[in-house]
């Protein structure tokens, strides 16, 4: 959708794998390559992912893209703002900051740290803290089942990113924000039983209105983590808390374009082609 949206705005738009930019630096200039053609700098870098690899891998990635930002290239999302949200304990940090509710959330890579900070939390949820499309999360109701089974985790090297569940709340909702405006919002409605709501577990999503206030909070949150557009995940409380889960810097919006009617990916590229045009 996105390349597409941009062959029609620019009149023309590449597909790359951060894997295959390599770039070069001297007194003279910068320059880059895609596989073993040389690139010329784009005008707009669309960056979706960073692929998988090692933390060296990916380091060089984002080196290249960062050059690309410094030798005047528009990076959506900017870099810094991916590595702001990369993470789901300093998205959530950064959500708060904006002045979401939160739940309450430990991380640590102790599986008998853990235990002590969940005492008296009632059910909770294990998320990898890199993760996403609700893959790999797991709820408890019991706290030595958890215990067990994040010590499983421990041994094998992974954080500890351990949240307690919101089971009343009254909506679970998706925020789209681009720029300076929330463009959508959708409900996430699971499938009967479950209790994830991602597109990817099954769930729907159907069209929403916005509760008091949420725009507000979401382009705070937009400006803390550095972003051009983010999808936010929350939840609405039967007592008006909007309690953030949080902020994915690269969503999947075929699930809410389905459910509102919007071409999200033509929105995204006409609010950058407005920002390139100031």
């Amino acid at each position: 959708m996105l390349h597409k949206a941009c062959k029609r705005a620019f009149g023309g738009a590449r597909l790359v794998r951060a894997c295959d930019l390599s770039a070069s630096i001297s007194d003279e200039s910068v320059r880059f390559w895609h596989g073993g053609a040389e690139l010329k700098r784009p005008d707009v870098c669309f960056i979706r992912s960073l692929g998988s690899g090692t933390q060296e891998q990916l380091t060089a990635r984002m080196a290249v893209l960062r050059a690309m930002e410094a030798s005047g290239s528009s990076t959506i999302n900017p870099v810094s703002g991916l590595l702001n949200a990369r993470d789901k304990f300093s998205s959530l940090l950064a959500l708060r900051e904006a002045g979401f509710s939160i739940p309450k959330t430990h991380l640590t890579e102790s599986s008998s740290m853990a235990y002590h900070l969940c005492e008296g939390l009632g059910k909770l949820v294990f998320k990898p803290i890199l993760g996403s499309l609700g893959f790999g999360s797991m709820l408890f109701e019991d706290r030595d089942l958890a215990f067990n089974v994040l010590g499983l985790l421990e041994r094998h090297g992974y954080p500890l990113y351990v949240q307690a569940f919101m089971g009343d709340a009254e909506r679970e909702l998706r925020a789209f924000v681009i720029a300076d405006e929330l463009v959508a919002c959708v409900e996430k409605v699971a499938r009967p039983g479950a209790w994830k709501r991602n597109i990817a577990q099954g769930a729907r999503m159907v069209m929403a209105e916005a509760p008091p206030g949420l725009e507000e909070l979401c382009l705070k949150a937009l400006d803390k983590l550095g972003l051009f557009y983010a999808g936010i995940d929350l939840l609405e409380m039967a007592d008006g808390r909007l309690v953030a889960l949080e902020a994915n810097a690269s969503p999947n919006w075929r699930g809410l374009q389905e459910a509102t009617g919007l071409d999200i990916a033509g929105l995204l590229v006409e609010r950058v082609l407005e920002e390139l045009r100031r």
